[in-house]
């Protein structure tokens, strides 16, 4: 199977598209008619990150779960990534505390793609394998967060690779002529690291016009681990998160159904602790990060040439400090420190419209985005109390800028009638992408220049019956352009002596998806599988600086494009409702990847995760007078993962031997007053097992008690 990876499938891609010519009919809400229909439709969230038009995630013809508010309060996460441990296929590797990385279908990292509300949520200095950034994004603070497995490329650009996460904020309320508010008051302690919560939120309309805002305030001590491990020092952080966003729908005139909204995302986390090299080598690294993304969206709705246009401009202001302490013996104190300092300012466009031809028959999304980072960067360095002394060798060149740009087009529908239930949905989509860096000229280093451009497509065959089955057949490409750190990047990483490479480009991932869902009675089932083609995987390998293999006895590194690979997933949910308000659902995830090593023997791709998945057994209050009630218990397992690269072997958060399998108990138990109060008590590993996730640098907690306490008013 690896010898699959040595073809290159960009020349099929021209074919593939002439054989899948464009369709997909809009996934609009439909009611079904026929008895099947009827048991099988039900209330669900709308989603469009598939194909940037509304549809049922169960008529999709890619692999979307969603993660809605209602989740969110039952499961009352610490974080994004901690909200993201329950859904289907997504693995979340923990470097800290204050981190998370979703791995979709073994892609981590910038190899999958955040989106806010349609903005990019990445920048140039993102940096390559686990990122904590994903933890910068409130949960208190949204609607929902849809989450799309495998290439999202066509629609989205570069870094979706393994997949698209897309969050939601929720949106403010609009009224009609009179004025209506609500408001909100949240509490949360957790045992395991003494952590507290509190949330506020308020929201006013009237007029057509809507406000909302939030604030959020965490406190987190250091994590209890499981069995034999205790305390864990200086895993905990503080962080407080803001949001707000001003909406107005236009009711009369040309502008009549259209709508302008404003938004804000503002987080900082402080002192979060990365502790996986501590206490072999005693360096002790602290993460500080702030960033403010703000944006504003007119969405246009042009009825006379059945075409709706959304225009979203963006400013985002990312901050990040690292200080690398070398801790002394009894590791209280510290006798050096580096601190790195980088700023990114992203300014971006994006433009998406939907025509629909032939009667609605067709749709046709296309449009384009343009993004520019500027960056500044700088290195000091201290013994023990003296003052902070600049150094040369900055992360990032000072002044570089790093531009991402690209216009896309898909098309879609129906291209013949079937009988009636029967439904066969085409699709076709291309991208052309480009983009461009220049880091300008530091002390002993020349400028560094690097472009590209390229072209990306999907296709597909899909086949739908009466709302009750779904199967798919999908090819899609993905792309992942150099990051800065990459490719201009000079100096001591800790590890090694990296050196820029201007000759850097994109990796790519070729990828055949194949989905099957059924929902017929009261059971409803889901299978998915696909194969990934990796080529140009951009790998670190040894080099010379000024005819030196080795500078302060640290190898010397650069990255270049080389690496081949296959990446396998396989995929099941399943749930079923039973009598009594009584249901049972479950899904396991199983990821294979393998590299081609040249002149040499093949080896494991990097971080992929185990065997994983999740079992709940649910009980609904059937009627509550005063609103809802809901008890639950449930199983996390992984199966052990000692099928390692040489990489995964040297990395110290990876147990010798590779990571132990586990399976954790757990409950939650919630009760809502509506429109007045709710109480979420969760219960997580109650047996108190030592484990954590596969790649993590910090064991997940032991014994830990949350609830939450939030008045509505």
């Amino acid at each position: 199977m690896p010898g699959l990876t040595k073809y290159h499938l960009d020349e099929l891609l021209p074919f593939t598209l002439l054989v899948l010519w464009p369709g997909l009919a809009m996934g609009q809400n439909q009611e079904t008619s026929g008895e099947e229909g009827d048991e099988a439709s039900e209330q669900y969230v709308s989603v469009v990150t598939a194909d940037k038009m509304p549809q049922d995630p169960f008529t999709s013809d890619r692999t979307i779960d969603v993660v809605d508010s209602e989740d969110i309060d039952e499961d009352s996460p610490r974080s994004l990534p901690v909200a993201l441990l329950d859904s289907p296929g997504v693995f979340v590797q923990q470097t800290n505390l204050g981190g998370g990385s979703p791995i979709m279908r073994g892609f981590i990292g910038p190899q999958v793609l955040i989106l806010v509300d349609g903005v990019r949520f990445g920048n140039s200095v993102y940096r390559t394998g686990p990122l904590q950034y994903l933890n910068l994004i409130d949960p208190l603070a949204l609607d929902h967060v849809e989450l799309m497995h495998g290439p999202g490329s066509v629609l989205y650009g570069s870094d979706a690779m393994g997949g698209v996460i897309q969050v939601f904020p929720a949106e403010p309320l609009i009224a009609g002529k009179s004025l209506e508010g609500h408001g909100e008051f949240l509490l949360r302690y957790a045992t395991a690291n003494k952590g507290m919560t509190g949330h506020a939120g308020m929201e006013v309309g009237a007029g057509g016009f809507g406000i909302l805002s939030t604030f959020t305030l965490l406190g987190m001590g250091d994590l209890t681990g499981g069995r034999g491990v205790g305390e864990q020092i200086y895993s905990g952080y503080d962080q407080w998160a803001v949001s707000g966003a001003v909406m107005h729908r236009f009711a009369r005139g040309i502008l009549s159904g259209s709508w302008v909204k404003l938004g804000i995302l503002a987080t900082r986390i402080e002192d979060a602790g990365r502790t996986d090299k501590l206490f072999d080598a005693g360096s002790l690294q602290m993460y500080d990060n702030q960033d403010v993304l703000t944006w504003g969206k007119l969405h246009v709705d042009m009825d006379r040439i059945s075409t709706s246009a959304d225009l979203t401009l963006s400013f985002q202001h990312f901050f990040e400090r690292v200080d690398t302490l070398a801790m002394a013996p009894d590791l209280e104190d510290w006798h050096s420190a580096s601190r790195d300092e980088t700023t990114a300012l992203t300014m971006g466009i994006d433009l998406n419209m939907v025509t629909l031809l032939l009667d609605g028959r067709l749709h046709l999304a296309y449009g384009g985005m343009l993004y520019r980072d500027a960056v500044h960067s700088e290195r000091a360095e201290r013994m023990d109390l003296t003052a902070w002394e600049l150094q040369d060798d900055v992360p990032y060149p000072d002044g570089s800028s790093y531009t991402n740009y690209g216009l896309f087009a898909l098309v879609g529908g129906d291209p013949m009638k079937l009988r009636s239930g029967h439904v066969l949905r085409l699709e076709g989509g291309y991208r052309f992408h480009g983009m461009s860096a220049d880091a300008p000229a530091q002390v002993e280093l020349p400028e560094v220049r690097f472009d590209s451009v390229g072209h990306v497509g999907l296709g597909s065959i899909h086949y739908l019956y009466k709302d009750v089955f779904n199967a798919a057949f999908s090819f899609s490409q993905g792309f992942r352009a150099p990051n800065l750190q990459e490719a201009a990047m000079l100096g001591d990483t800790g590890k090694f002596f990296h050196v820029p490479n201007d000759d850097l480009g994109p990796e790519r991932v070729n990828s055949f998806e194949l989905l099957a869902r059924a929902r017929f009675w009261r059971i409803t089932m889901a299978f998915t599988s696909s194969v990934s083609l990796l080529r140009d995987l951009i790998k670190r390998v040894p080099t010379t600086w000024q005819d030196h293999d080795r500078i302060d006895n640290k190898p010397v590194y650069h990255n270049v494009n080389g690496g081949q690979g296959l990446l396998v997933s396989l995929g099941g949910q399943l749930s079923m409702k039973l009598p009594v308000g009584l249901s049972l659902a479950g899904h396991i995830t199983w990821t294979w990847g393998e590299e081609d090593v040249k002149n040499g023997p093949d080896e494991p791709l990097t971080r992929i995760p185990p065997l994983f998945g999740t079992i709940v057994l649910r009980w609904d209050a059937p009627s509550c007078p005063f609103g809802r009630a809901f008890v639950e218990t449930y199983v996390r397992f992984a199966a052990k993962q000692d099928r390692l690269s040489a990489e995964d072997e040297k990395d110290s958060r990876i147990p010798e031997g590779g990571t132990p399998g586990f399976l954790t108990w757990n409950a939650r138990a919630g009760v809502e007053i509506k429109g007045h109060a709710r109480l979420a008590l969760v219960l997580e590993n109650w047996t108190g097992e030592k484990y954590k996730y596969h790649g993590s640098g910090i064991w997940s907690p032991g014994l830990d008690f949350s609830t939450t306490l939030e008045l509505m008013f």
